[in-house]
């Protein structure tokens, strides 16, 4: 199998980026012959955020984190937050909106070296693909772009509900408020957003385009994998929270 080469010039970040967007198989054509990562990754994670900490500067959303924060505590721990924990929550909450600005594009690139990191295992390794490393990264860059526009679309809706979910509003047991929200199929569905099914068809049809297979079979293991990644979080939440 060949995966495409050449030495054409990658487009420019901005045109990678809206392209990723809009027309994704005709924008990885190109970008795999060209592979760029660094530019897209810091865009990634710096949109990413800012939309998570800049809300927390504000006096309400500062408030709807230092809830779902308590929330959360209470959940794992199976006891009330004290006085003194909501305290210290409340003198660490601007510390963790710097932090959150600051080191997510960290964290965005140890996610890409990690997913990409796998994908090449699978389809190199186990596969024989023949694609680079840097190649792979590239794909798994710019997919990257659409979990960064579902954050910055989720901010502003987030902030007017009142709301700090790091999945964002748009997962789909936000979709089903009828399930219980202490219930697996609740916790299960609160790990996958609009926005990851849909970074989900992009990576596919990225690494269809490297590695000239079909977007829809790659697609179904991308889900398959998941589905995994939910279900794991949704029982490890259950276990804390004693369900």
């Amino acid at each position: 199998m060949t995966e495409p080469t050449s030495t054409e010039k990658a487009p420019g970040l901005l045109a990678r980026i809206i392209g990723v967007i809009v027309s994704p198989k005709a924008t990885f054509e190109k970008i795999v012959t060209a592979p760029r990562v660094l530019g897209v990754i810091l865009i990634a994670g710096v949109l990413i955020g800012l939309s998570q900490g800049l809300p927390r500067l504000t006096e309400s959303g500062s408030q709807a984190a230092l809830d779902a924060q308590v929330k959360q505590t209470e959940r794992f721990t199976g006891r009330p937050v004290t006085d003194e924990q909501y305290a210290q929550m409340q003198r660490f909450a601007p510390t963790m909106a710097y932090g959150t600005m600051i080191f997510t594009p960290v964290v965005m690139a140890i996610i890409v070296l990690v997913f990409s990191g796998l994908y090449f295992v699978v389809f190199n390794v186990i596969l024989g693909g023949t694609a680079t490393f840097k190649q792979v990264m590239a794909v798994t860059a710019h997919s990257s772009i659409i979990y960064a526009l579902g954050a910055v679309i989720g901010a502003p809706v987030q902030y007017l509900q009142g709301t700090a979910n790091p999945a964002g509003p748009f997962t789909l047991s936000a979709l089903l408020p009828m399930l219980d929200e202490n219930g697996f199929a609740a916790r299960f569905l609160g790990f996958i957003n609009v926005f990851s099914i849909w970074g989900v068809i992009v990576t596919a049809i990225g690494l269809a385009v490297l590695y000239r297979r079909k977007t829809s079979s790659i697609a179904i293991g991308l889900f398959v994998l998941t589905a995994i990644f939910a279900t794991v979080g949704a029982v490890v939440t259950g276990i804390f929270a004693g369900r």
